[in-house]
């Protein structure tokens, strides 16, 4: 009985590889394919990947634009464990904006990949102040990056790194 589990498996698993290498065009019809393409332009990762310039320490203002400014700050100093980062935006005059939509993503610049959140979007909470968890899950270098978006546009992007 055993014998049978284990024919039946193999040959289950030999016919799913087999299904999955199949591809509904040959080799002959992908490289014609791809001679037929026209007008490619190559893109450097520079290109694709946005800069991050440096923001000042926490509690000072950080200018988006020539009409508002944001003032971030965290819940405590940065040490192991979970972090709050909250930010404040004010127009030109002064008064909160809560129209605005903010994204973070954290990371080790050390060991880009590793310990990457992705972007998160920051929650707004009924002062008006956005707010975002940050996991510091291990000693080291760490970055914060910090975009700001208005009508579906990066209005602003920056960094904060510290150590922990």
């Amino acid at each position: 009985m055993l014998c049978t589990k284990r024919l039946f498996l193999f040959i289950f698993f030999t016919m799913v590889i087999s299904l999955l290498s199949l591809s509904p065009y040959g080799a002959e019809h992908q490289v014609t394919k791809l001679k037929n393409v026209k007008d490619i332009s190559p893109v450097s990762a520079a290109d694709q990947t946005p800069s991050y310039p440096s923001m000042p320490e926490p509690g000072k203002r950080v200018p988006i634009g020539d009409d508002s400014y944001f003032i971030y700050s965290f819940n405590k100093k940065p040490r192991l464990g979970t972090l709050i980062m909250k930010v404040q935006i004010y127009t030109a005059e002064g008064k909160k904006c809560t129209s605005l939509v903010i994204k973070a993503d954290s990371g080790m610049p050390s060991m880009r990949g590793a310990h990457e959140t992705g972007d998160r979007s920051f929650a707004l909470s009924e002062k008006g102040d956005y707010l975002l968890p940050i996991d510091i899950m291990m000693p080291g270098d760490w970055e914060i990056r910090l975009t700001i978006i208005k009508d579906g546009k990066a209005i602003f992007r920056g960094r904060y790194n510290f150590d922990v």
